[in-house]
């Protein structure tokens, strides 16, 4: 899992999303987990892991990670055929920083991730320009942290923008030294 940041909560959080795994090994003491009492778990059994958990044991080559649906091939066919209409926020609210823990382990998972932003930061853009309506609204609650993030800072650069032009900002004044 390079690239994530050890103290960003929201890194740790992206690392908390669950992947599918086979274990290829018996493993003692994790069974109170999901096995109705026994403490072991045997080879072969499928388990959904948080990431940073799954990458040690597959580090360890006691399972084999699966991909998450969230990276599935259907749901990046679903991705491509309308980015902007996608519930980021209910797909994963830490879709993209997920989508890069994920980029080594699926080479096709950058190449999604690079798609989907190209064709919603346009829209995020146009929102941070429109101000607040239903739709702006709508689409603002479907955005993923990084989005949301993104939206905060258009819509600052857009205030400072209108406050310029309005003169409120950025008034050029003589140097003391000038004077």
């Amino acid at each position: 899992m390079a690239g994530s940041s050890y103290y960003d909560i929201d890194d740790i959080l992206a690392a908390q999303e669950r992947v599918p795994c086979v274990l290829r090994v018996d493993l003692d003491g994790l069974g109170s987990a999901g096995s109705g009492g026994s403490s072991k778990v045997h080879r072969n059994a499928r388990w959904a892991l948080p990431l940073w958990m799954a990458d040690q044991l597959n580090e360890e080559d006691c399972v084999d990670m699966g991909v998450s649906p969230v990276f599935s091939k259907r749901a990046n066919r679903m991705y491509a055929a309308s980015p902007e209409s996608i519930q980021l926020r209910a797909v994963s609210q830490h879709y993209y920083q997920f989508g890069l823990l994920l980029g080594d382990l699926v080479p096709e998972i950058p190449g999604v991730l690079r798609n989907m932003y190209m064709q919603r930061v346009q829209r995020i853009a146009r929102v941070a320009q429109q101000g607040h309506s239903l739709e702006t609204l709508d689409f603002a609650q479907s955005l993923d942290k990084t989005e949301a993030a993104m939206l905060r800072v258009c819509q600052q650069a857009q205030g400072a923008i209108t406050d310029w032009h309005q003169g409120k900002a950025y008034a050029l004044r003589r140097a003391p030294a000038i004077q």
